[in-house]
Order: C-alpha cells, then sequence, then structure tokens
C-alpha cells in the first residue's frame, strides 16, 4: 500500500478531495504543512506528496514529478502574502520574519526582494511579537491576514510581484514521487498518477460544489471557488518554464545547490 502525504490547506482540496472519496481506502495518508510532508518524502516516510516545488530542486535525484498536476498561479496567487508597514524597497536590513511551513514561498520572497527590488533584509524565522513586522504568511492563514490588515500595512501576493517580474506563472507546489518507490512498485505509481489526475479532472470541473462542502466561516463558498479560480493545477509549458526559472533564479542566490530542471 503506498503511502501518501496530505496538506489541510485549501489550495489542495480541488485534489485531495476527489481522491480520497474514491480511492482513499486504498492508500495510506500522512498530513502535515508543506514543510512537514517535504520532510517526510526526503525521509522515505512516505511515497508521493504534494510538496513544496523547491525540493525538486534541492534533491532532483530522489524525485520525478507526477506528470501534468502542480499548484500554479498565473498571476494572483492569493495565500502567499507579504504583510508589510513600509513598501518592499525600503526594507533593506529590516527584519523579515518567514513562515517554516514552506519552503518554496521562503524562496521566492528573497528572490523577490534580492533580485527584482534590490534589497536584503535581515531575515528572521517563525513568529514577530510586533503584529505590524513585516511577515511572510501562506495558505489559509494569508488570506485570512489579508481580509483583516489594517490601515498601513501592504498585502504584497508574490504570485502577481513574480508574474510582474518574470512574465511566466510561479508553481508553488509540486506532487512528486520517489523514485525508488517508482521502480519498486512501476505500475501502482502508474496507477496513482491516473487516479490523481482523475481526481484534479473531477474536482477542476465543479468547484462550486466542492466549494459548498468544504466552506467554512473564514472561507465562505463563493470566496473558497473564487480562489481555486485564480489557481491552475496543471503543469504545462508555461508552468514548466516559470518552474525552471524559479531554479534557476534560486540557484543564483544560493538556496539551491545548482539549477535543477522541471521535468
Amino acid at each position: 500500500m503506498l503511502r501518501l502525504g496530505e496538506i489541510a490547506y485549501a489550495n489542495c482540496v480541488p485534489v485531495q478531495a476527489p481522491f480520497r472519496d474514491r480511492w482513499g481506502a486504498a492508500y495510506r495518508f500522512a498530513a502535515g504543512e508543506p514543510a512537514e510532508v517535504n520532510r517526510l518524502l526526503a525521509a522515505g516516510e512516505i511515497d508521493c506528496g504534494p510538496v513544496s516545488s523547491i525540493e525538486l530542486a534541492r534533491r532532483p535525484e530522489r524525485y520525478q514529478i507526477v506528470p501534468d498536476l502542480a499548484i500554479a498561479a498565473a498571476g494572483e496567487a492569493r495565500s502567499v502574502l507579504l504583510l508589510t508597514p513600509v513598501a518592499v524597497t525600503e526594507l533593506g536590513g529590516v527584519e523579515v520574519w518567514l513562515t517554516p511551513a514552506s519552503a518554496t514561498s521562503v524562496v521566492l520572497l528573497r528572490i523577490l526582494l534580492e533580485r527584482f527590488a534590490g534589497v536584503t533584509p535581515r531575515y528572521r524565522d517563525g513568529e514577530p511579537d510586533d503584529p505590524h513586522a513585516p511577515r511572510l504568511l501562506i495558505g489559509d492563514r494569508a488570506m485570512a491576514a489579508a481580509a483583516t490588515a489594517t490601515a498601513g500595512v501592504e498585502v504584497v501576493d508574490l504570485g502577481t510581484w513574480w508574474r510582474e517580474a518574470t512574465g511566466l506563472p510561479m508553481v508553488f507546489a509540486l506532487w512528486l514521487l520517489r523514485r525508488d518507490t517508482a521502480a519498486r512498485e512501476p505500475e501502482a505509481c502508474a496507477e496513482l498518477a491516473r487516479r490523481l489526475a482523475a481526481a484534479r479532472d473531477a474536482g477542476c470541473t465543479d468547484l462550486d460544489t466542492l466549494a459548498r462542502d468544504h466552506a467554512s466561516a473564514a472561507l465562505p463558498a463563493d470566496r473558497l471557488s473564487a480562489y481555486w479560480r485564480t489557481l491552475s493545477y496543471r503543469l504545462g509549458p508555461e508552468e514548466r518554464a516559470g518552474l525552471e526559472r524559479f531554479f534557476t533564479l534560486a540557484a543564483e542566490i544560493g538556496a539551491v545547490g545548482g539549477a535543477a530542471r522541471a521535468q
């Protein structure tokens, strides 16, 4: 029985929920934030899962991409945000707090600040005591923070900024499969890839129903379905080009050892 990772964020629901409904009994699952699922996959504690895209660049020898499956944004991402009381061009030398939940978002922010804004903050991991301190948030919590941001706090969408800077989509997550598992159980892995694609297609076909089923007080159905429509769950040529550009820039700032390929 293959072991799969899951992330309890709204952006994963269009793939994870239909998959669970149809084939959940055939697999074992381990849940966590993106960084935890990264760790589980790297350690071999799961065989496949949705992980931060930068994980592929850091350990390309361990993984292969589940074909045509990703979480990407061609512009606004809505759930990967920098909240800052000053303009991004004024963040040089300023403490910027980084969420430990997502490796890709941390690297993306560094690229945008250091390469495109020309500033180098003092990065801190964790949560600031000052609620107005510049900080990177992701996932459902980022969307909630944006909805309640006070006057004087700028909400910077990193997906929008990346698109403006590069002209390419930003790939935040990939479903990665361990190469050793694929070699050991090729038929089961091929079937898993087919099922994940079918779950993605089913979820994206009826986002409104899915949103009604997964709505909450923080994310009502209309907002949830609108959020999903800003995202792409495919890894097409444009997304691959964006991913390779991201990997190249990540290598240039020293966030990975070398430029990996989006394959």
